[in-house]
Order: C-alpha cells, then structure tokens, then sequence
C-alpha cells in the first residue's frame, strides 16, 4: 500500500502456494479484488504441481505458476515473460515451465524475448520466418531501446501494421505464403497519404547488384544484407527514427 501511494508500486508478487494462516490461493484471489494491485503480476510458486492446478490458478488470477525447485534461468524467462505481456498490454496464457519450453521446441520467440521495458522508445516489427534470425534480431533490437513485435511471414506482417503504428520495419524479402515485396506493396496501399509514410528496411541474404534497386523500387526505404549486425541494425534504425524525429521536430 504505501509503495502503492507514492506513486511507485510493485510491479511483480511472488506468492508461496503453501503458507500457514492464507495459503498463496486465497492471497492472490484477494490482490485481485484490490484495485491497489490492479497492474501487479502476480506469480505463485507450488512443490506439488498436481494435474488441473495450472488452470485453477489461472481463473484465480495469477499471471504464472512455477513448480520448485526452481532454476534462476526458468524464473528470469517467466519474469520476462508476464511482465512483459503486462508492459505491451496483451493477453498470454498463464506462464508456466510447460508453456515456456513448447514456445522453444515449436522455434517460436519465447515470451521472455518480446518482454521489453516500459521505457522502450521505438515500436519495431520485425518481418521474418526464420526462427534463429528472429531471436537474433530481437535480441539487438531489445538493446537499441525497441519494443518488438514479430511477424513468421508478409501476410502476418501486414495485419500487425493494420492493428499497430510502427516507427520502423525490418522486413525479410523470401518468405512463405506472402514475401516481402508484396507485403511492403501491401502495406504502402494501406498508408494514408496525409500520414507519416512508415520506414521499411530490407532485410535480404542476397547482396548482389541490383538487389537494392529492387527493394528500394518495391517501395522499401533502405537495405540490410545478412548475417545481420548489431551495428548496421543500430545504423539503419538511426538513420529512420532520426529522420522521423526531425519531421516531427519541423512539424
């Protein structure tokens, strides 16, 4: 409560399941009826891990469910991982050891690699189908100051920009189902003409002549070759969010 009053609450709880007097349940049921604790997460630790527990804890509001003994990796990856559904304000099932290692065995981008801090500057989508490039790319991304989104193909690329605003894309040119000459068409289509025409980067593996004139005439604003870097990431993402600052600065 008194962190609550001077304006800078907790933003995680780590409840015992077993306590004597009010077990971890019955705590986390009433922090969820205290508006006090409305933003907090809420994490419940538990030796027994019995089968249709996940889901009752889930109904009682908690954020994650993690079964002792714990690693010190396991608990940074649930961490990040209900904070950061928390910080980008979406919905994620509740987190549990299980759910993290389908992410990692089905190549997804673990919850814990999209978790950013609230402070992150730059809203990036990062266009890619391979799995070990996006992990890659969100993790240098993570370190300039983004909060990512990703997308495995054009198509999914192009309903993310309808939902979300983005200050830069990084966009896979070979991609199933749509690639990224047609999803940057996609998305320029889209575009309003009185509103700030959105940066998209190539990304390409091909660096032969002419594979710039191709993306540029595509309608994108600017190419990187890979293996992608940390520098020439950090370069081009300057390069566009700069730009937009003296538009807006001009503005």
């Amino acid at each position: 409560r008194e962190a609550a009053r001077i304006g800078d609450p907790f933003r995680v709880g780590l409840i015992d399941h077993l306590m004597p007097d009010m077990d971890g349940e019955e705590l986390g049921r009433i922090l969820r009826t205290n508006p006090l604790f409305e933003k907090l997460a809420i994490v419940l630790f538990t030796s027994s891990g019995r089968r249709g527990e996940a889901h009752r804890f889930s109904d009682a509001g908690f954020d994650g469910y993690l079964v002792k003994p714990l690693r010190p990796s396991l608990l940074h990856e649930a961490l990040a991982a209900v904070l950061g559904a928390r910080d980008r304000g979406v919905a994620v099932p509740l987190v549990t050891k299980h759910l993290l290692a389908e992410d990692k065995a089905a190549g997804h981008v673990p919850r814990a690699a999209l978790a950013v801090a609230p402070a992150a500057r730059w809203r990036v989508l990062v266009a890619e189908d391979n799995a070990i490039n996006q992990k890659v790319a969100v993790r240098m991304l993570e370190k300039l100051g983004c909060r990512i989104d990703v997308a495995a193909n054009g198509r999914e690329a192009v309903e993310l920009f309808r939902g979300l605003p983005y200050d830069v894309i990084f966009m896979d040119c070979q991609m199933p189902e749509m690639d990224g000459f047609e999803a940057t068409a996609a998305i320029r289509a889209l575009e309003a003409p009185d509103v700030r025409r959105t940066p998209i980067v190539a990304l390409t593996a091909n660096a032969m002549a002419g594979d710039r004139e191709r993306c540029l005439g595509s309608g994108m604003d600017d190419f990187v070759s890979k293996p992608v870097s940390g520098p020439r990431l950090r370069e081009a993402l300057e390069r566009w969010t700069t730009a937009a600052d003296g538009d807006q600065a001009a503005a």
